[in-house]
């Protein structure tokens, strides 16, 4: 969320002008409201905001872990009467088929949740913890619980997503999926637009109000990766904006073409053969990630309280309640959160070492084996926390250093490693940081 060092008020008026800034509700288009004073926000502690801000704690969560459950238990069922003799795999194929209708609905839940409780954003100034900023907090919170599903695979099935939540987005954009997009009706993305792991958001907070102005993206703009935009000021047809800019800085010498190369968004694919290839070794790096849990699961299914046949939800829930899988349910948690991701960089790291092998310095390399090497290792290892391994290791940061050492780096000793911003760090080989 935008702070109020990037509030459009703040912007001197010969440079709102010049901007084009849009406008609120009911006033002409190139001027600012005048009226940026304090408003008296609502009430935090009033039983309207507390009653809604404790449904996704105590209603949507629940819901959603119950209506997923329920459908997994009836695909189960329906597998044990087909497959007699074969526990586990009936297990693994109802849980397998039950995520997959999971990726395709819940994303349409959040776009109806969406079109409910909202409708069209529209642009103005409104109370902090009013009804407008509730249902804009509560659509924050099931969006982000439902997710985007099956969307986020393909930059054509992401801008289908963000069209049905109203934003308008032109052919042949391209956004990462891991851009956080909110207020669509207010957002407007141009043709050829390419946007890397940024917030493109139309809010902000302003002298105690919340307040939502447009935000408008010109053809073939670029927006790098740690870029501040600052909602009501539109971005020119053609803007590059590098790394760690701001859209307040707009003048021809701080946009130039040039910073397009710095677009993670920019650098194209591999052909869809090595991305079949890629997508299978991605596959099985999942699946032996996997084998501790699998073998949890397995010495669970095979105790002798285990019931051969389960006929309907009623028995199934009597059959997860059962007090001696409580141990197993622990088991998997932990299983889950210490080995497996532990197991999946051991496999990343495999990878790297056997089919990437070393990147080397220059300019960059357009063949599709280079192209190759550079999409399988975002796609193995995304963000900035090594699947998980730093947050686990803590504040024993040697342990970072030794997992970077192993994927090529070349790292000193005793270095400090909190909040480093690897997020985007794909050559690991050109990466050296010198001892304390």
């Amino acid at each position: 969320t935008p702070s109020l060092k990037h509030d459009a008020c703040l912007v001197p008026s010969d440079r709102r002008k010049g901007l084009g800034m849009s406008t609120y509700a009911g006033e002409p288009r190139g001027k600012m409201p005048e009226d940026c004073s304090w408003m008296n926000p609502e009430p935090q502690s009033s039983t309207l905001a507390l009653g809604v801000q404790a449904l996704p704690l105590m209603l949507l969560y629940p819901l959603r872990r119950v209506c997923t459950w329920i459908l997994f238990v009836s695909i189960w069922i329906n597998f044990q009467g087909r497959l007699t003799q074969q526990r586990l795999m009936s297990l693994i194929l109802a849980l397998a088929l039950s995520h997959m209708i999971a990726e395709l609905t819940l994303p349409l839940v959040g776009i109806a949740g969406k079109w409910i409780l909202i409708g069209r954003f529209r642009e103005g100034r409104f109370p902090l913890w009013g009804q407008y900023y509730l249902r804009w907090w509560l659509l924050e919170q099931i969006l982000s619980l439902c997710g985007q599903g099956v969307f986020e695979h393909s930059p054509m099935l992401l801008r289908i997503y963000y069209r049905m939540l109203g934003a308008k987005v032109g052919k042949g954009a391209i956004i990462h999926r891991r851009a956080k997009l909110g207020e669509f009706d207010l957002l407007e993305i141009g043709d050829g637009v390419l946007v890397d792991n940024v917030p493109l958001r139309c809010f902000c907070f302003e002298n105690g109000a919340m307040t939502l102005r447009a935000l408008k993206l010109g053809d073939k703009s670029v927006i790098c990766c740690k870029v501040a935009l600052a909602p009501g000021i539109p971005i020119p047809a053609g803007a590059c904006l590098g790394p760690l800019s701001s859209s307040y800085e707009l003048a021809p010498d701080d946009v130039p073409e040039s910073n397009r190369a710095f677009c993670f968004a920019s650098f194209p694919c591999p052909r869809w053969p090595l991305r079949v290839l890629g997508n299978v070794i991605i596959a099985l790096v999942w699946g032996v990630s996997q084998i501790p849990v699998l073998l949890v699961l397995r010495q669970m299914l095979h105790q002798s309280w285990y019931k051969n046949h389960l006929r309907n939800v009623y028995e199934a829930m009597e059959w997860f309640l059962t007090p001696e899988r409580v141990g197993y349910y622990i088991a998997l948690r932990v299983v889950r959160n210490t080995i497996t991701p532990v197991l999946r960089l051991a496999c990343c790291i495999v990878v790297k070492r056997v089919v990437v092998g070393r990147f080397t310095a220059g300019r960059r390399d357009r063949s599709q084996y280079n192209l190759f090497k550079h999409w399988i290792i975002s796609a193995l290892i995304p963000g900035g926390q090594l699947l998980e391994v730093a947050n686990m290791i803590g504040v024993h940061y040697e342990g970072v250093s030794v997992i970077l050492r192993l994927l090529g780096a070349k790292v000193g000793k005793r270095i400090y490693w909190p909040g480093s911003g690897l997020e985007q760090l794909v050559e690991y080989d050109l990466f050296e940081v010198e001892k304390s």
